[in-house]
């Protein structure tokens, strides 16, 4: 698909292996404010992005995207060759999950988080609940997911993967896609 947002040419696929290590390098800059808001240091983010982490992390996200079956979901929005955003999404048995949509910043505010979040949608099961999770503290987020329909299940979760300076688990909110019946 070909979308004119913005007068950019931007466009929307599904991802390949060749995807991968610019996707890792959106997810190390479009993650930044993020741990910053979580209490991050400049240099603990520096470390957690660092050249070795994001080519491990590449060389991770080839080896799963050959392995992606029907129910794994992940598009790419590209300008110019450039990976500027990207949606992953899961189809599980009785449930969707959105796992993540990440945009450059300088590409956000445009849509395409709306766009590539609503071509993701279109291959899960429109039968099942569709959920997500996202920082509490990432009040930008929420209300994007809020404008796609989502609500707040009131459930909090505490994932060990993420934890600030002090090493406090930090909380995300459960969202679901409200009923669109």
């Amino acid at each position: 698909m070909l979308y004119n947002l913005k007068m950019q040419n931007i466009t929307i696929s599904r991802a390949t292996i060749d995807d991968a290590e610019g996707i890792q390098i959106l997810t190390a800059i479009s993650s930044k404010g993020m741990y910053e808001l979580c209490g991050w240091s400049e240099k603990e983010i520096q470390n957690h992005f660092s050249p070795e982490i994001i080519k491990s992390g590449t060389n991770k996200l080839k080896e799963n995207i050959a392995i992606f079956s029907d129910s794994d979901i992940l598009f790419v929005a590209k300008d110019n060759n450039k990976i500027v955003g990207y949606c992953y999404a899961e189809k599980q048995k009785d449930i969707n999950r959105i796992e993540a949509v990440f945009i450059l910043p300088e590409f956000q505010g445009i849509g395409l988080a709306k766009k590539l979040y609503n071509e993701a949608y279109k291959y899960l099961n429109q039968f099942n609940k569709t959920f997500l999770e996202v920082f509490s503290s990432n009040s930008k987020a929420i209300g994007f997911y809020e404008k796609m329909g989502f609500v707040d299940t009131g459930k909090k979760v505490y994932d060990k993967r993420f934890v600030n300076s002090k090493g406090e688990i930090l909380p995300a909110t459960e969202m679901m896609l409200a009923s669109k019946e």
